[in-house]
């Protein structure tokens, strides 16, 4: 690795930190709010159902284990119930054969979705055509939406969501870096909440 290689990570990095640094207040407030949703959810017997596309189709089903799993191990703890909409690859790939692919989480939402459950919906751009329409059904079916996105203007999605968390940044890995971040300080504060952990 060259020098010049080494010093552009260095600046990639430390322009990371500055817009964490710079953003820390909205994160945390954030964070803290979109926590007290989940809480409120899972204790009244809901549940939180994930979808994005791409790496946010990853992070969907990444946070979902953080529930319903652990977010660390040396805190064992019960499962709380999440599932990531992403995963279920007969469903993805039957429905998009057969009525095209925006419908294949609007179809999930319409048919396990229930009024106390939760809608977190990925999206970097927020206008996702798939992502829309699952947030639509979901606000039919009596459901929240909370939506993670990036710091677009006039994104569609914001039409159909409770909360909508705007990652400081227009840049996708970005973006996506700020939703890990976030995703884990929530579960966190959830589980500060539900299992009194410190």
């Amino acid at each position: 690795m060259s020098n010049s290689d080494q010093e552009k990570i260095i600046k990639r990095i430390n322009y990371r930190v500055k817009i964490l640094d710079e953003n820390s207040e909205y994160i945390s407030t954030m964070s803290c709010l979109i926590a007290d949703i989940f809480s409120k959810s899972i204790d009244s017997g809901g549940k939180l159902m994930f979808c994005g596309n791409g790496g946010s189709a990853a992070e969907s089903q990444h946070m979902a284990a953080e529930y319903c799993a652990t977010l660390d191990h040396h805190k064992p703890r019960e499962g709380m119930p999440a599932l990531s909409l992403t995963t279920d690859t007969s469903l993805i790939t039957a429905w998009s054969n057969d009525f095209g692919f925006e419908g294949i989480f609007k179809r999930q939402v319409e048919t396990i979705g229930n009024s106390e459950d939760i809608l977190v919906a990925y999206s970097t751009s927020g206008s996702s055509k798939n992502i829309c329409l699952a947030a639509e059904a979901a606000r039919e079916n009596g459901m929240s939406v909370v939506a993670f996105v990036g710091d677009h203007a006039n994104m569609p999605i914001e039409s159909s969501a409770n909360i909508v968390f705007k990652a400081p940044s227009k840049e996708t890995p970005i973006i996506q870096e700020i939703h890990t971040i976030a995703g884990h300080e929530i579960c966190s504060n959830v589980e500060r909440k539900l299992f009194n952990f410190q």
